[in-house]
């Protein structure tokens, strides 16, 4: 059985129909406009305004778990090309031993390494930006200290800012449950752009992401993550044997 999700191509073609478009697949230039109708469609469904609230709602699956396997030796680590910013610190996976690491900068980093390179499971964590490129825009990477001294995995929750589809297979955001939403706020798009109107699919857009932001919402206020530790001011591990650790001069 087919699965309900589409495609990008199911999408723009969709848009290229209602557009009134006679090729059943758009080509070259056609092609080309009615991919940036659903771009901008797409963005606006990924960034939306709660019209209760008149604030950016921001969609749960837009703050996914992410997994690092840390490996000896290794203290910079590149994030996820979607990255847009760090939620929560990351943890320890499985082990009840160490706690959630504390966020520093990356200027501490380099001076913790300056004052002395430390094997051990890392317990300070920064986030760090590359220079500019015009092809590749900003890329992202996590920086630990202590540098790790075995295999640790690590996870925490990240935003998400999704990659722009360009391939015909490519799925869209969201999953099932978002598909009508994207398809009506991408042919809400086309009939502003083509027909300079604000018709049904803008108002069918409209009322489908509000619905969407309503179970949303109540999904994400149903979790409570309450206190994960006794003292949220303590990072380090709980094993002994890191007393001998120091910076400067002080107990790490």
């Amino acid at each position: 059985m087919a699965k309900l999700k589409i495609t990008f191509a199911d999408l723009y073609t969709l848009v290229s129909n209602f557009l009134g478009f006679t090729e059943s697949v758009p080509t070259g230039t056609d092609l080309t406009s009615i991919k940036d109708i659903c771009a901008r469609g797409l963005r606006q469904f990924l960034y939306p305004i709660n019209m209760e609230t008149n604030q950016y709602h921001e969609w749960s699956f837009l703050r996914p778990l992410y997994t690092i396997n840390l490996v000896s030796g290794k203290w910079k680590y590149q994030l996820p090309e979607d990255f847009s910013s760090i939620i929560t610190n990351p943890t320890y996976k499985g082990d009840e031993n160490f706690k959630e690491m504390a966020k520093v900068s990356p200027e501490q980093i380099m001076n913790f390494r300056a004052a002395g390179v430390v094997n051990y499971a890392p317990y300070y964590f920064a986030i760090v930006s590359s220079s500019y490129d015009v092809e590749v825009g900003t890329s992202d990477e996590i920086w630990f200290y202590p540098e790790p001294d075995s295999s640790y995995p690590i996870q925490f929750f990240y935003k998400s800012d999704p990659l722009k589809p360009d391939n015909a297979t490519d799925y869209l955001p969201g999953g099932v449950k978002s598909t009508e939403a994207i398809i009506e706020s991408c042919l809400a798009k086309a009939e502003i752009q083509e027909d300079d109107t604000i018709g049904i699919h803008t108002q069918l857009a409209t009322k489908f992401v509000q619905e969407l932001i309503e179970i949303d919402s109540k999904r994400n206020n149903n979790v409570t993550l309450g206190n994960l530790y006794s003292d949220r001011n303590q990072p380090h591990t709980d094993r002994t044997d890191r007393a001998d650790i120091t910076v400067y001069g002080e107990e790490l």
